[in-house]
């Protein structure tokens, strides 16, 4: 077995010709010019199912990679127009204020009320005071030591996680002003892979002396770019760890794409803010600075990948001042990140700690796609899979496991109409905004994107109380 094995999927060299046999020939993957691996033995001839999950993982990638900059220029045109409308009273406010004094407020994205498209999707959580009174309760370690699976922990975590998506200054603003905790760092780190500084992460603590609660939260899936990411198939090998998503790596600072050891070498001395080990150097100073805290990683989407390749990595290179130091790593919405042998490793250095979320029939967790004999990505762990806003169980794996099953077409369905007609209440009592309605009436049609929205995830872990074996 190749010990620094790889296989990178080049999505620009893909061409018609391969689309095309992808469905009507067996050859193995790597006989594909838009293929590169140093293990060609590791590809044998795949079957048909396998193809065409492929093929669709390519498509989707191809759409990402032609339409991303013009979908990014849309994305933040949407952001910064539901911004204005929002600062000047809503849209008769916006038409009042343009037709009498012609003094319209602009907003400043570096603004602490500057708002993500994130947040108008799940709405203004923070102004939600029963939500913030539970969480302040939850930042009593007497409260979280009792369980992994603590209700206000997992609150606590899915508004970190939903909190990662705004800028500095609102993050700032919501977690000294509203949580009244203390900020501590806000990350823009370099990404190899979108050649941008993309990753974005923060950390705070429950309170200023004596903290007993640091929380690192990584951010998701942000903008259409990051699809892209999430369907990718390329992978590299960790050593003896197994394999693991490129992708996901690239986002944390991978200085080498084809050997791990020179990817995440132990120190780091680039010019570069890379994830890893700007985060590394944050947190070894906090720990040593408060001798009792306790660890949260937490993450949503992309930011789940992260939160758990964050940890593996300091496995890989046995930081054991930091990792028994980590408490708990929860995720929602989290994709796959490695295979069978990656999350045995992973799974035997954090057992219980990690817990990841799944609501309904979320997309994401769902890819990349685990493909036999091609490449088996896994989850590992501990799932709570939340069939509703009330109801979560705990699971090995989720139904409809590579999402495209036509079985479950009608289930997703109305699982998605069920969750539109749920929050129509909330535009009266103020917990969901009108525009956060109009997301959800929108992503019907695409039921897999619209159970991935992290106002369910907050939903859930708040309503539903009892999560059965």
């Amino acid at each position: 077995m190749v010990s620094k094995e790889y296989l990178m999927i080049h999505t620009e060299r893909v061409r018609m010709l391969d689309m095309f046999n992808l469905v009507f020939s067996s050859k193995s993957l790597a006989e594909y010019g838009f293929v590169e691996t140093n293990n060609i033995n590791l590809m044998i001839p795949m079957n048909i199912s396998t193809r065409l999950l492929i093929l669709m993982s390519l498509f989707f990638s191809i759409i990402s990679l032609l339409f991303s900059d013009n979908a990014k220029k849309f994305e933040d045109w949407l952001e910064y127009s539901l911004n204005k409308l929002s600062l000047n009273g809503g849209f008769f406010g916006l038409l009042r204020t343009t037709f009498s004094t012609g003094s319209l407020r602009r907003p400043d994205p570096e603004a602490a009320n500057y708002r993500s498209l994130r947040s108008f999707e799940s709405g203004q959580v923070e102004l939600d005071k029963n939500l913030i009174s539970s969480l302040k309760l939850a930042m009593k370690l007497e409260q979280l030591e009792t369980s992994s699976q603590n209700t206000s922990l997992m609150m606590l975590a899915a508004f970190a996680s939903n909190l990662a998506y705004e800028n500095e200054a609102r993050i700032k603003y919501i977690v000294n002003d509203h949580l009244q905790m203390t900020f501590v760092e806000y990350f823009k780190c370099w990404n190899v892979s979108t050649k941008a500084e993309s990753t974005r992460a923060f950390i705070c603590y429950d309170k200023l002396e004596d903290a007993e609660l640091i929380i690192l939260s990584f951010r998701g899936t942000s903008k259409s770019i990051d699809w892209k990411c999430n369907l990718g198939m390329s992978f590299m090998k960790m050593g003896e760890m197994g394999r693991v998503h490129l992708g996901f790596l690239a986002a944390l600072g991978l200085q080498d794409r084809r050997d791990i050891d020179k990817g995440f070498p132990k120190e780091y001395n680039g010019n570069k803010s890379l994830a890893y080990y700007s985060i590394r150097k944050v947190l070894y100073d906090q720990l040593k600075k408060y001798k009792n805290a306790k660890i949260l990683v937490t993450g949503h989407s992309l930011g789940g990948a992260l939160a758990i390749l964050y940890t593996s990595l300091l496995v890989m290179h046995e930081e054991h001042d930091i990792l028994k130091r980590i408490n708990w790593v929860l995720t929602f919405g989290q994709p796959r990140v490695g295979d069978a042998s990656f999350g045995d490793t992973m799974f035997s250095n954090v057992e219980t700690k990690y817990i990841r979320s799944v609501y309904r029939f979320d997309i994401v967790p769902r890819v990349p796609f685990d493909l036999n004999p091609f490449v088996l990505y896994k989850h590992f762990g501990v799932c709570i899979n939340y069939t509703n806003w009330y109801d979560g169980k705990k699971v090995k794996e989720v139904a409809n496991k590579n999402y495209f099953n036509v079985l479950y077409c009608h289930i997703m369905f109305w699982g998605a109409v069920e969750d539109f007609f749920r929050s129509l209440p909330g535009i009266w009592t103020g917990l969901n905004g009108f525009i956060e309605t109009l997301f959800r009436l929108f992503l019907i049609s695409f039921p897999g994107v619209a159970f991935h929205s992290m106002k369910n995830y907050i939903n859930a872990t708040c309503k539903a109380k009892h999560v059965a074996p």
